[in-house]
């Protein structure tokens, strides 16, 4: 499957090398929700993340037929995000807050942006499976897990019997293995296949 994937982004890259829109609108599609996931990471701020990443699509747009690509088409895409991110960091007046941040992305021996790839490419599959849950259940498991509240404060807010929250969360907790264990299975084949 892997290799499958690897072709179609081999021929997408092609596609964009010749000035294709629907290629670029591709890339847009399959790519700028997971990216912004990963500039957040780095800015802290989830408007200052999409800016960064559509500025990012725009000179891949307006670059589409000089573009050279030395690796994948995503670690391209990734690597240009955590570059635009860095550089908007040295740039931005509060420079002295994100000193220790820039140095540490920037330098430290162990940032590894293949590792911070699948990370952030699981966190999305959890956020979007989490927005698949039903509205009550998914309220519920944020409130739990995003707001650090114990089940008994979330019953006592939401009016509801503390049974009821706990069976919401472990609801929750069923789906989400469920959708993002078939991405960790595919993910753990892939890399025995790499280092096999």
């Amino acid at each position: 499957m892997g290799h499958v994937q690897s072709q179609d982004h081999t021929h997408l890259q092609q596609q964009l090398a010749q000035g294709s829109e629907n290629a670029f609108e591709e890339v847009f599609n399959t790519y700028f929700k997971v990216l912004v996931v990963f500039a957040k990471k780095f800015v802290n701020d989830l408007d200052l993340a999409e800016d960064l990443v559509q500025e990012v699509l725009i000179k891949l747009y307006q670059n589409r037929k000089s573009i050279q690509f030395h690796t994948s088409l995503k670690a391209f895409l990734f690597q240009s995000v955590r570059n635009k991110c860095i550089d908007h960091l040295r740039s931005a007046k509060t420079k002295s807050e994100h000193h220790d941040q820039i140095r540490v992305m920037n330098y430290d021996e162990q940032f590894d942006l293949n590792d911070t790839m699948v990370q952030t490419e699981l966190e999305e599959r959890v956020y979007k499976a989490i927005s698949g849950l039903p509205d009550q259940c998914q309220h519920i498991f944020k409130m739990s897990r995003m707001d650090g509240k114990r089940n008994q404060e979330i019953a006592d807010e939401l009016n509801i019997s503390k049974r009821t929250v706990e069976t919401q969360i472990s609801n929750a907790l069923k789906r989400l293995r469920k959708d993002v264990l078939q991405y960790v299975n595919l993910l753990i084949i892939m890399l025995i296949k790499i280092f096999m």
